[in-house]
């Protein structure tokens, strides 16, 4: 008989952490080092990077969450012994997750410098697209004026204490091998034509670039989910 997968929370009751590792398949424990997923109620920035020094776990979940934050992507962590993060928009803006996702792989596999900082900078491409003009859906068209940049910024300002906009879920899965390094981010917002960013973007523009960078620091992307879902490949 295979062994159920160990969850741990912090900020949860035994009693909901026993209902909820019941209901999702899980075995509850009380180690965090030991754990293969591990669920938080309202994550801090230290928090996240503390329960991401080590391997395990493999999955960080704020809750409360919808099903799908223990679907697929959660599971492949597991299987592959990788690492997913499940956040609400507010969590991963204030967190500054790009930094704490490079350090959490840092731990697990070998970085370069060279490496992290590419992988890095395309990382916080893809979450600053994912969180700000998908979940938050902010144009990123209001900061090519500089007229418009105080309304950009109050703009996102106010979605980020929005139920509506801030409880969105940002995701990341990451998965290695010899072969190379796979990360996907996942965002909840309106999506895009995927055609459209293969456009040049105009020179007076001072957006638009994102997708551009993220091509030259990566080995592949492949956009799905109808833009909602992208997949950044990185060489050994």
């Amino acid at each position: 008989m295979d062994l159920k997968p160990l969850l741990c929370g912090e900020g949860v009751k035994r009693s909901e952490l026993e209902e909820l590792a019941a209901r999702r398949g899980f075995e509850a424990v009380g180690d965090v080092s030991k754990a293969d997923a591990v669920v938080v109620f309202k994550p801090t920035r230290s928090q996240i990077d503390r329960l991401l020094a080590t391997q395990p776990p493999y999955a960080l979940i704020e809750i409360p969450a919808p099903d799908r934050a223990f679907g697929k992507r959660m599971m492949r962590a597991l299987a592959s012994k990788g690492l997913f993060v499940s956040l609400c928009t507010a969590s991963a803006f204030h967190a500054d997750l790009t930094k704490l996702i490079c350090t959490a792989l840092g731990v697990r596999i070998s970085l370069s410098e060279e490496r992290r900082f590419n992988i890095e900078t395309a990382v916080e491409e893809a979450l600053s697209n994912a969180m700000v003009h998908g979940n938050l859906d902010v144009a990123s068209s209001l900061r090519n004026d500089p007229a418009d940049f105080d309304m950009y910024c109050d703009l996102v300002n106010q979605r980020l204490t929005t139920p509506l906009y801030a409880e969105r879920r940002i995701e990341i899965l990451a998965t290695w091998s010899p072969e190379g390094l796979d990360i996907e981010v996942h965002d909840e917002g309106r999506g895009y034509e995927a055609s459209n960013v293969n456009a040049p973007p105009q020179l007076e523009a001072k957006c638009g670039r994102g997708f551009i960078l993220i091509r030259e620091l990566t080995r592949n992307v492949t956009i799905s989910e109808h833009g909602r879902s992208l997949t950044m490949s990185f060489a050994p």
